[in-house]
C-alpha cells in the first residue's frame, strides 16, 4: 500500500507541476479536461489495462487489484493539493510609435 500511496504522491507532484503526463496520465488529463473526475477516469483506464492484461493471458494478483481500484482515489486528492498554481498572466505592452 505504500507503493500505491507513493505512485499517486508521485503523480501529484509532477502532473501538478506540470512536467507532462505520461501515456496513462495523458489520457486521465485529457478526461478530466472534458469533464469526467479524475477518480473515474484514473479508475476506468487501470482497471481497462487490467482486463486487457488478463485477458491476454497475464496473472492478476491481490496488489493488481488494489492498485487498479485504489489509484484513481488517490490521485484525484494528490493532485488539487500538490498542483502548483497557475502562473500570473503578464499584460502585453503596447508597441511604442519607435517600436512600429
Amino acid at each position: 500500500m505504500v507503493a500505491i500511496l507513493a505512485t499517486a504522491l508521485a503523480t501529484g507532484l509532477y502532473v501538478g507541476a506540470g512536467w507532462g503526463p505520461g501515456p496513462r496520465d495523458g489520457i486521465m488529463t485529457g478526461l478530466a479536461a472534458r469533464g469526467i473526475p479524475v477518480l473515474v477516469a484514473r479508475a476506468a483506464i487501470e482497471l481497462t489495462v487490467l482486463a486487457i492484461g488478463w485477458a491476454l493471458g497475464g496473472s492478476v494478483g491481490l496488489a493488481t487489484v488494489l492498485f487498479a481500484v485504489s489509484i484513481g482515489p488517490l490521485v484525484s486528492r494528490s493532485l488539487p493539493i500538490l498542483a502548483l498554481p497557475p502562473a500570473p498572466v503578464r499584460p502585453t505592452e503596447e508597441p511604442g510609435p519607435d517600436q512600429l
